[in-house]
């Protein structure tokens, strides 16, 4: 596939199909994303791919957790949306404003959002990608080149994706179920599969103006 094309048909899936994806499509996206750069050729990253019964074991996870309304415990530290700076907060304003537009009423926008977060996005595969806690904060950025490459060679393969805080909020019982050591940092959860055709897919958030990001010195 031309490179621009698998850039712009890349998006953030919300609701995906019961399609399974194949074990040799997981294996090759894998395989080309280990083509990503990373600090002195460093490789902090793993996959654990969690699909099938391991999956369903983490979504019942999920679901109690949800229920019992335990509250997240990431590896990596978040903060309140409220405390980002003025920029950031402008773009997430404006990101739920449109999504919400996208629907008949903020009712639907609502419960479609929840819904959605609350099944992992009917995911039938999860992609969590860690690094060691011996590694620098700077593997972190490695981990993150991994993600994208991996997420634009699913893409190439047909197979749509979104990378989610929501699928790392418990760490502890993700790694008992995947059999991931302790002493590795859940960065991130990529959710994969093929998008259904429903509204909450036909929504695309929009990018900055390109001068308001570059800035280039001669």
């Amino acid at each position: 596939m031309d490179f621009e094309h698998v850039v712009d048909g890349r998006y953030s899936v919300r609701e995906f199909s019961d399609r399974r994806i194949s074990l040799s499509k997981l294996r090759q996206i894998v395989k080309e994303a280990q083509k990503a750069p990373s600090w002195v050729n460093s490789q902090p990253w793993k996959v654990y791919i969690a699909t099938g019964t391991s999956l369903s074991q983490v979504k019942a996870m999920f679901h109690r957790q949800d229920v019992a309304q335990a509250p997240s415990n990431p590896d990596l530290a978040v903060m309140s949306r409220d405390d980002w700076g003025g920029q950031t907060q402008a773009n997430m304003k404006k990101w739920r404003h449109d999504i919400v537009a996208h629907f008949s009423s903020f009712e639907e926008a609502h419960q479609t959002m929840t819904d959605a977060m609350l099944k992992l996005n009917n995911a039938p595969a999860i992609a969590y990608i860690t690094i060691p806690k011996s590694t620098p904060a700077w593997s972190v950025f490695d981990a993150g080149a991994f993600a994208q490459t991996l997420m634009l060679a699913a893409r190439n393969q047909g197979i749509d994706s979104i990378p989610t805080y929501n699928s790392v909020r418990f760490p502890d019982e993700i790694k008992s179920i995947l059999q991931i050591p302790l002493d590795e940092r859940l960065i991130i959860g990529i959710e994969l599969g093929y998008a259904t055709n429903s509204t909450i897919n036909k929504y695309r958030a929009d990018r900055v103006p390109l001068d308001q990001v570059l800035k280039i010195e001669d």
